[in-house]
């Protein structure tokens, strides 16, 4: 078995601002969003599964807090096929309508067979913004094959 050690680019942090939180209060909101999509190559079925929890405090910041996963599979026309799983869990705070600090880890893993052939990848990172800074700790990347 082969082992690979990859250090994840500090540019993959970027993907931690996609995201944006919505109406604000105290409660939950959860999202299940599911389904497939077919082309000459492939079938891919995603399912997105989130919980946003908000809470106002007294002096009228805005705190979220979100737990999530995504999981895709990926079923090519040669045979080959590729499964995706990857979670977050986010926290952020909102002062005066506008983002104050943020922390995000991310987890993934993948695995691609085709054939005898079969790569498996473990990632993770944690990202932490305030102020308009980033500060990225803990990057992994492991990806292993028989």
């Amino acid at each position: 078995m082969r082992r690979h050690a990859v250090v994840i680019p500090a540019l993959l942090g970027a993907l931690a601002l996609a995201g944006t939180a919505s109406a604000a209060g105290n409660g939950a909101e959860t999202v299940k969003d599911e389904g497939c999509v077919t082309n000459v190559f492939a079938t891919t079925c995603t399912v997105v599964r989130t919980v946003t929890n908000s809470t106002v405090t007294p002096s009228g910041n805005i705190s979220y807090v979100t737990n999530g996963a995504v999981e895709r599979k990926v079923t090519f026309a040669f045979g080959g096929t590729y499964d995706f799983t990857s979670s977050i869990h986010s926290h952020g705070l909102r002062k005066a309508g506008e983002y104050h600090t943020t922390s995000d880890h991310y987890a993934e893993q993948s695995e691609y067979v085709s054939g005898q052939y079969r790569l498996t990848c473990v990632s993770s990172y944690d990202i932490h913004w305030t102020n308009g800074e980033a500060q990225f700790t803990r990057y992994e990347l492991e990806c292993t094959t028989p």
